[in-house]
């Protein structure tokens, strides 16, 4: 059997950074603004600026994103995890395998993270 997990790196929250510099700051433009202050205009409507006579909004990353280089590895680990909680064993030499023994039959798990 195949699966994807939908979503799945905007299911991993990025690590809390010890100040600024660690956080992660994504800029919006266009539409999407628009979209954004449309959803929820007492959020979103006081941080529009104008840059260049274009909408902008600055907002704060909570959660992975594709493309960013650090998701893969912070949706691993949880993946992990998540599969150690339920009584998975990850093989020592190879990460992307791990093994759990249901009513006498062997169930293994091949995650290929891209």
């Amino acid at each position: 059997m195949t699966a994807d997990i939908p979503n799945a790196f905007v299911q991993t929250k990025l690590p809390k950074g010890s100040g600024n510099e660690d956080r992660v700051i994504m800029k919006i433009t266009g539409e999407l603004v628009d979209m954004m202050v449309e959803l929820n205009p007492r959020v979103y409507s006081i941080f529009v600026v104008r840059e260049k006579n274009r909408k902008v909004n600055y907002v704060v990353v909570l959660r992975a994103l594709y493309g960013m280089l650090i998701a893969s590895l912070l949706w691993y680990e949880k993946f992990r995890k998540d599969l150690e909680l339920v009584g998975f064993k990850f093989n020592a030499y190879d990460p992307c395998v791990a093994n759990r023994i249901v009513k006498g039959k062997q169930w293994m798990i091949y995650c290929q993270v891209m």
